[in-house]
């Protein structure tokens, strides 16, 4: 009831936005967004799991009054009482069920386990060798500080580690037969344009301290809803998801537990090879035919379209002749995900809001396995414990990196591994804090393979304070989540100075000492992040231009390379006859970033903040409900990971010990989803100075 009175519309929106059902009251403007939603499976997934929630009576009971209480607010509502956007779009709420607090998890499932690389990396499979692919594109990143600490003992695995198969099992992308009309269409993968956040717990000599900033999507209404539940066994304060019930990130008076995003590939394509008639498919050997549903999208002011989705052995059919792959392949394209299969998240956070110690965290924890998270904990006894959890696969090695063939069982997933031996750490002797940021989750020696896309440069700048033997208050902690220290401007700005100075008396403010923080009104942070966004372009914008999806290698990896070779093979242009030198890629790509500081001098100015301006849009994109040109430092290679859009969706800091707790926290919004209300960004201001309010549990 409470969700609802304060974020009804957002709620509605963001379940309907899960299933595919945006043009009912947007209109054709979101058709091939809502016939995508639906041909990837988040109705198929989102029923799959409601069924299995509803056979567990707690759930059933929780998911029930949930929407009892919602549907109590919106039978209380006449005409005038309606939020302001729905009398904007010309439409009514209507009735909530447990099918959308489910179609909610799906839709965090999607935000953070839904994007894969497998289309791209299929390319660059045939053109590289795999020596050159894993020096690119490393499966276990060099020198990463993992997840997991590199001195963690790992049972052995239960079970046994597949062979890889040896039959030909991987799809192969052909780019003279890709569509130039649709790679015209194309956006190129930015690569510090993904999601992040920061968790970390440390030990004190009389307390542990958790801290946790996850980042994601900007907006208002805001992602979370900040609350306690108390009753008879519970008192947990935290912010939740409007749409589903409990505390996601939070507190009790024995426990605390954080989350980032895990970034394990749980989600593989294969390649479908239909009948002439289209009719069926074949699957090891013989011929398969569809199972189909028909999807009837409602369109505002206009028919109703109908698309029929194809379903196969390895999950709905993404792409085929209807909906064509996005890189112009023409082929035919199924998805695996684990977000399709059964789980019972609501479950798994009733019972961590309940945990009283460890082993009953524990509980509740082997029941989330969608998205998968780095789940940090502490208890008031003193524990400091680091989960890579979710359910995850036990694969070949390579075994969903590439898009696979369909039509073989080899690429069948097979066992699901215990999530017992899902990689974790409890109190370890060899140092008193564990940390998440996105990075490589485990060392090699973890006995499972697996695959994934990993941000290293924040964990990075994490242990390297935690190490250190800095203070560790409260306040150092509240510091440390605000950082905009980069790691990567640290290591590379003397290529910026070398290379820069030379030539450019012109630009000589640009030049003046650095210290490597990308605060809010610095200049030469604004100069650097061009040059090294033209530098990075221009390093492998050659060595993949005929690729339809220009993945290039990180960020990371690309620093990397630059400082063990300066005269690395991959800084030469081989698209031109000469052989261009660091200094020569360094000067052009300076000459690229001076035109863009000239013309942000005429137009508003370099300070690093109105650069990037970090803007917090309303959902509807409405102006004048939105807040842009934020005054913040920070970028995605920095701890405050602030992006044009995205950046952190909640600060919380909880320090726990035997006498109690003491919490701190702030979101970009307000309570309220009105923009009326005097508490529609009620916290905006404090978050953008990097302020908190101390979190009262009562």
């Amino acid at each position: 009831y409470v969700h609802a009175s304060m974020r009804l519309w957002q709620m509605d929106m963001q379940t309907r936005a899960a299933a595919g059902r945006l043009s009912e009251v947007i209109g054709d403007a979101t058709l091939e967004y809502d016939r995508n939603q639906r041909r990837k499976g988040m109705v198929y997934g989102a029923v799959n799991s409601l069924q299995l929630m509803e056979q567990d009576t707690t759930t059933k009971k929780i998911l029930d009054a949930y929407s009892q209480g919602v549907n109590d607010y919106i039978k209380s509502l006449k005409l005038k009482d309606l939020p302001l956007e729905y009398k904007l779009m010309g439409f009514e709420p209507e009735e909530w069920t447990p099918l959308k607090s489910s179609l909610m998890a799906m839709a965090m499932a999607d935000d953070l386990t839904g994007s894969v690389d497998d289309i791209a990396m299929t390319y660059l499979k045939d053109a590289f060798t795999e020596k050159e692919l894993n020096d690119l594109f490393p499966e276990h990143f060099p020198d990463s500080d993992p997840v997991i600490p590199n001195a963690t003992q790992f049972q052995k695995a239960s079970l046994s580690i597949p062979p890889i198969p040896k039959e030909n099992v991987f799809s192969h992308f052909d780019i003279k037969e890709t569509n130039s009309h649709l790679l015209s269409l194309l956006p190129a993968i930015s690569e510090e344009n993904k999601l992040g956040s920061n968790n970390w717990v440390i030990k004190t000599e009389d307390a542990t301290i958790l801290c946790n900033d996850p980042h994601l999507g900007l907006s208002l209404p805001s992602i979370w809803f900040e609350n306690q539940l108390t009753s008879k066994g519970v008192r947990v304060y935290g912010v939740s998801l409007p749409g589903t019930p409990g505390v996601v990130i939070g507190f009790n008076d024995s426990i605390a537990i954080g989350v980032t995003n895990n970034y394990r590939d749980v989600k593989d394509s294969y390649e479908i090879f239909p009948t002439p008639d289209l009719n069926s498919y074949y699957f090891d050997g013989k011929e398969q035919l569809f199972d189909h549903t028909v999807e009837v999208i409602k369109i505002k002011g206009k028919k109703d379209f109908l698309d029929t989705v194809r379903y196969t052995v390895h999950g709905p059919v993404q792409y085929d002749e209807r909906f064509q792959e996005p890189s112009g392949s023409g082929k035919m394209l199924a998805v695996t995900w684990m977000a399709h299969r059964p789980s019972n998240e609501i479950r798994a956070m009733y019972l961590i809001n309940r945990a009283q110690n460890y082993e009953q965290f524990l509980e509740g924890l082997a029941l989330f396995k969608v998205p998968a998270q780095n789940f940090i904990y502490t208890d008031y006894q003193g524990n400091i414990a680091l989960w890579g959890q979710g359910q995850f696969i036990n694969k070949w090695k390579g075994q969903g990196k590439f898009v696979m063939r369909g039509d073989i069982s080899a690429t069948l997933w097979g066992e699901e591994i215990p999530v017992s031996e899902n990689p974790h750490a409890l109190n370890p002797i060899q140092q008193n804090y564990l940390a998440s940021a996105n990075q490589t989750v485990t060392s090699a020696s973890y006995p499972y393979w697996y695959n994934g896309r990993f941000a290293e440069f924040r964990s990075w700048e994490i242990n390297d304070f935690l190490q250190s033997g800095n203070d560790t208050t409260i306040e150092k902690m509240m510091s440390l989540q605000n950082n905009t220290f980069s790691y990567l401007a640290s290591k590379i700005s003397p290529l910026y100075y070398y290379y820069g100075q030379q030539e450019n008396a012109k630009y000589k403010e640009y030049f003046d000492e650095w210290d490597a923080y990308y605060s809010a009104e610095s200049k030469i942070a604004t100069a650097f992040q061009i040059w090294w966004t033209f530098l990075y372009q221009n390093i492998w914008k050659d060595e993949f231009a005929k690729f339809p999806q220009k993945m290039y290698p990180s960020s990371e990896r690309t620093m990397q390379i630059l400082l063990q070779d300066t005269n690395s093979v991959y800084i030469d242009n081989i698209q031109t006859k000469q052989k261009e030198t660091l200094s020569d890629i360094a000067a052009f790509s300076f000459q690229q970033t001076w035109d863009s500081i000239a013309k942000l001098e005429k137009k508003q100015g370099t300070e690093w903040y109105k650069v990037k301006n970090t803007s917090i849009n309303h959902l509807a994109k409405l102006a004048p409900f939105s807040y842009d040109q934020l005054k913040t430092g920070g970028w995605g290679n920095t701890i405050n990971a602030m992006m044009p859009n995205h950046g952190p969706s909640w600060r919380m800091i909880v320090k726990m010990d035997k006498n109690g707790v003491q919490a701190f926290g702030v979101y970009p919004g307000g309570q309220s989803g009105n923009p009326g209300s005097i508490n529609y960004s009620d916290f905006i201001q404090a978050w953008e100075k990097g302020e908190y309010f101390e979190l009262i549990m009562k």
